[in-house]
């Protein structure tokens, strides 16, 4: 599907000047038309597949015309201009002003999925003109976008509509290794500046859904921008019921949830009815309204939690529980889990002479994460959500989550270990709430494993995760095993699973310098991460890497030795040693000398706030561990040495200690994170702890002179 020829399905016009083939050659006419998949140029047939673009000369015949409910009228402006100057009032700082949105998702009764969306926006600063560029995924044979009008209202009333030479295709992005048909249809609208209005209305349909019964609307309430007002419908045929669960959409009670699902009963608020959706009948369908006003910007703080998790929301689809989608997907993954002789045969060569079903597994584990490449090549439903068969994974020895996900159960299951492919949204994306509202879909798939009775979470997609260590993302969520038909909760990972160790030695010199041998180890992301590095790095790189690291512990320090082991034996955990000198360790202070623990760090960017609008999302669960001993030589007596430590909460814990026996200083200490989501009504208290433990790793140990 080649640039131009989009244009053709996104606007209807089906008149052009000439047509680049792809061997570069121009045809012309006196009114070439698309008639019936092919270009007709004064009689002469054109196939589609032969055409690379579609060229203009006459920008007439190029222009958009605009179905009369859509054109700018004098009374729109008026009431442009009155919504900008009631926001004006009441968000005077704002960088713009969303004036109206409308945005209908709509199941038609023969199976197509039609999504609508009008806005207007009026720029107020620079950092607002960015309302002016759309871009959009169009897949031939799938969906399709018919752009109803887009054009910029200026300071003076001047209407500018764009034209067919305000649109750019391109090739979607190949960061993750992705092969789609797709590309990217771009509009910037022509003649925005400060104090123009944006003004937006488009379509974009999906005409061959496979399953119509998988359409699920959502959407979101509240924008970086203020919003004046705002309508939200969903619209099904008249034959079907639609359920739904909203989020946050009360004023007076930011946390209510509602919804029409048998049996997920949320209380009213105190203050007035919860807020549930205007049911408009017509004659072929429901309509599903609801609709806000006066919204306020959604201003970002530190370490908030994603999008979905914090504005109002609607999730809505046409079942009220699972059985539908358990069985869809469900019989699509156990189909594609089929052992045949040639996985089976590869399932025990890989396990060989494993004993355990513990051993089994993490063979497996580290074999498909070694041996077959992440790349995505995606066509149909089947295998977009239910990744390809295990052994057309195994022939081209590449997929993606999902084929990788199958593979793995599949050989688990042919050494009859109890495995399924299961569908989760990391908790980078946001938390859904599969409790709460029958979502079926998800980001990323990875496997559920059952070892002596024991559930296991593991992730395949990766490849440098030893067993039983996972991705940090796919924990504290909501998951569906399709094939067993459970909606499953995966806690946050014990923060021991994710950590960050370190055994290190310091020999203090007579006049303040030291030689310092530290020995790192690792789990989970971090372990993977730096395996993966070094792993991709060329080995006469790795002394830079290793200097960096000692002199980001000690500035000035000079690299004399390091080591590092298990690089590629994903088996066997991966572990560095360096020893370095620092010239100037010791940091004279008046009478005495300091001295520092090696890299003691830990910093807490998400209490930079006073007060919090919104709660807390960390990272991920983390364990940091120091172990650090110090020789201090005769010529120096130590004066003081920090009390020991501990603090505790629900979300993270801290304890540190310095043990002295003669001229040896040992210290210890133990930081974990242990939820990565932190209620903003715990705040206080969490902000309270994190800094007395930046507090306290800024005290130092005292030394002194003799003599």
């Amino acid at each position: 599907m080649k640039a131009r020829i989009i244009f053709l399905l996104l606007t209807g016009l089906l008149l052009a000047d000439a047509v680049k083939l792809h061997d570069e050659s121009i045809i012309t006419g006196d009114a070439i038309k698309f008639e019936n998949g092919s270009f007709m140029a004064d009689g002469q047939k054109i196939e589609r597949e032969q055409v690379k673009k579609i060229l203009y000369t006459d920008t007439e015949k190029a222009s958009t015309e605009v179905d009369p409910q859509y054109k700018m009228t004098e009374d729109k402006i008026s009431e442009y201009r009155a919504s900008v100057e009631k926001m004006e009032k009441m968000w005077p700082d704002a960088n713009g002003y969303v004036l109206h949105s409308y945005d209908r998702q709509q199941l038609t009764s023969d199976g197509r999925e039609v999504s609508e969306t009008q806005y207007a926006v009026y720029i107020k600063t620079q950092d607002a003109k960015g309302w002016a560029n759309l871009s959009f995924y169009i897949d031939e044979g799938i969906n399709r976008i018919h752009i109803l009008y887009a054009r910029s209202i200026g300071p003076d009333g001047t209407v500018t509509d764009y034209s067919p030479d305000d649109i750019t295709y391109s090739e979607p992005s190949r960061e993750a290794v992705f092969f789609g048909k797709g590309e990217i249809m771009s509009l910037t609208i022509p003649g925005v500046d400060v104090g123009s209005i944006v003004d937006i209305g488009y379509i974009q349909e999906t005409y061959a859904p496979e399953d119509p019964e998988l359409f699920m609307a959502q959407n979101g309430f509240q924008f970086g921008e203020p919003m004046d007002k705002t309508i939200f419908d969903v619209e099904i045929p008249k034959d079907r019921e639609l359920y739904y669960t909203s989020q946050y959409m009360d004023d007076f009670f930011k946390e209510n949830w509602v919804s029409n699902i048998p049996g997920m009963e949320f209380p009213d608020n105190e203050f007035q009815p919860s807020t549930r959706p205007e049911i408009i009948e017509t004659d072929t369908s429901t309509i599903y309204r609801w609709q806000k006003e006066e919204i306020e910007p959604l201003i970002a703080e530190p370490n908030m939690p994603p999008y979905m998790n914090v504005v109002p929301l609607v999730f809505a689809g046409l079942y009220p529980d699972y059985e539908y989608y358990h069985k869809r997907f469900g019989n699509l993954h156990s189909e594609h889990m089929k052992i045949t002789p040639t996985l089976d045969s590869l399932a025990k060569a890989i396990v060989g002479e494993a004993q355990t079903d513990s051993a089994k597994v993490a063979r497996i584990y580290h074999w498909v994460q070694r041996n077959i490449r992440y790349i995505s090549v995606k066509g149909a439903l089947a295998s977009r959500f239910g990744g390809h068969y295990a052994q057309i994974t195994y022939d081209n020895k590449y997929g993606d989550c999902s084929d990788k996900a199958v593979f793995f159960a599949t050989l688990c299951k042919a050494v009859d270990i109890e495995a399924y492919p299961i569908i989760v949204m990391t908790n980078d994306a946001g938390f859904i709430h599969r409790d709460r509202f029958p979502f079926w879909g998800g980001n990323h798939a990875i496997n559920e494993v059952w070892i002596d009775g024991e559930k296991y979470v593991l992730d395949a997609t990766n490849n440098n995760h030893r067993f039983p260590y996972y991705s940090s993302g796919d924990c504290d969520l909501w998951y569906c095993n399709y094939v067993r038909g459970d909606v499953v909760y995966n806690p946050p990972m014990p923060s021991g699973n994710n950590a960050m160790r370190s055994q290190t030695h310091v020999k203090v010199g007579e006049e303040g310098s030291a030689y310092v041998t530290d020995s790192m180890y690792f789990s989970g992301d971090f372990e993977a991460g730096y395996r993966g590095w070094f792993e991709h790095t060329p080995e006469k790189q790795h002394e830079q890497i290793m200097e960096n690291f000692a002199s980001g512990r000690n500035p000035g320090s000079i690299l004399e030795d390091f080591s590092i082991y298990n690089i590629s034996d994903i088996e066997k955990p991966f572990t560095f040693r360096f020893s370095y000198e620092v010239p100037e360790f010791l940091v004279k202070a008046g009478d005495y000398q300091l001295l520092e623990v090696p890299a003691l760090r830990y910093t807490f960017p998400e209490i930079a706030l006073t007060d919090r609008h919104y709660d807390i999302k960390l990272d991920y669960p983390f364990q940091r561990r120091h172990n650090v001993t110090f020789e201090i030589p005769d010529n120096y007596e130590i004066e003081f040495v920090p009390e020991e430590f501990k603090v505790e909460n629900e979300y993270i814990e801290y304890s540190a200690r310095y043990e002295r026996e003669g001229n040896t200083i040992r210290f210890i200490d133990e930081y974990n994170i242990k939820k990565i989501r932190i209620p903003k009504e715990d705040y206080d208290k969490y902000k309270e702890d994190a800094e007395s433990i930046m507090a306290f790793v800024k005290e130092k140990v005292f030394l002194r002179e003799k003599g």
